[in-house]
């Protein structure tokens, strides 16, 4: 492909570092319901602004950054509320656009965020994940206190298991079948481990906590089994947030979450303020995310990636790709 050429407001990034998501995974088999191929992907990135074009101001040349890859209008009722990642007509560099698995991507001036010295480019990649689990919880609202459940171990369901905790939740409970996944949860501080091919994470949960039950719940996976765990083992009265990606429709009972008076909050992607927190939460180390990479690619062996993934399933959390420069 043509090295991309900046447009007035645009810069043209070299790539270090970029991963592979579930998203990627979905649109690769063909599965995202908004991904249509052939597309060039990557969307979780880090590299050094090589261009600029006109109106950008030099100094960014040179500078290490990630970048946010929401392409909006800026003119809808979302955009002006400062509600851009739902922009009616919003757009994804890797998803909607050409993306980051490349020597070169093109983004946005004004969604550029310069990185601290000591950020390692593995740490710079995983900014993108990390604000996709923070504006999940703080969607979520105030959660200090609470007893949370999070349905799913990969890089985003332990992200928002991380989140929750440095957010003051009161106790973290994990439920994932893998026990690469489970042991991992456990190193990055769950307090209580699920594994719901020996239990019923409702069942385990209401023998655990009883009347009291959960306070919220987080679906990180997509699928209808998880929902449905969710509406079963959630106090009266709580929220199930839902964050993961589904691949097909799925059954909802929707009489138990009316009886139930449950609240179930759909969350996608992040703004300027969660890609910020997520920066500074991982300068701080208050969220440890090099435990997630699993797996490591020099640029030109990308194409194996989507093997390893398939082969490694639950093993594999987080691939990088790393530029050989």
């Amino acid at each position: 492909m043509p090295s991309p050429v900046p447009e007035p407001g645009e810069t043209v990034i070299a790539v270090k570092s970029v991963g592979i998501c579930g998203s990627d995974i979905h649109a690769y088999y063909g599965q995202h319901p908004y991904i249509s191929c052939p597309i060039v992907p990557g969307h979780e990135f880090a590299g050094v602004v090589t261009q600029v074009g006109d109106g950008v101001d030099e100094a960014w040349l040179g500078k290490r950054v990630t970048a946010l890859p929401s392409l909006v209008c800026e003119e809808c009722h979302n955009c002006r509320t400062g509600r851009f990642n739902i922009c009616q007509e919003l757009k994804v560099i890797g998803c909607q656009s050409d993306g980051a698995l490349a020597e070169f991507v093109k983004a946005p001036a004004d969604k550029l965020f310069p990185l601290p010295e000591e950020m390692t480019w593995e740490e710079a990649t995983l900014v993108e994940p990390l604000a996709v689990a923070v504006h999940a919880v703080r969607t979520a609202g105030d959660i200090v206190g609470q007893r949370v459940v999070v349905y799913g171990g990969g890089t985003i369901g332990l992200l928002v298991m991380q989140v929750a905790k440095a957010y003051g939740a009161k106790e973290v409970i994990l439920s994932e079948p893998n026990p690469f996944r489970r042991n991992l949860a456990k190193q990055l501080g769950a307090d209580h481990i699920i594994d719901p091919t020996e239990v019923q994470p409702a069942k385990w949960l209401n023998s655990k906590f009883g009347p009291e039950g959960v306070d919220l719940s987080f679906e990180c996976v997509g699928i209808e089994a998880t929902v449905h765990q969710a509406i079963l083992s959630n106090r009266k009265g709580t929220t199930i947030v839902i964050v993961g990606v589904f691949s097909k429709p799925v059954m909802v009972d929707l009489g138990l979450v009316q009886d139930r008076e449950l609240r179930l909050l759909g969350t996608l992607m992040y703004t300027k303020t969660d890609f910020t927190e997520s920066i500074e939460l991982l300068s701080k180390g208050k969220v440890q995310g090099l435990p997630l990479v699993t797996h490591q690619l020099d640029f030109a062996d990308a194409l194996q990636a989507f093997d390893i993934i398939e082969k490694e399933k639950g093993n594999c959390i987080k691939l990088l790709i790393k530029a050989a420069r």
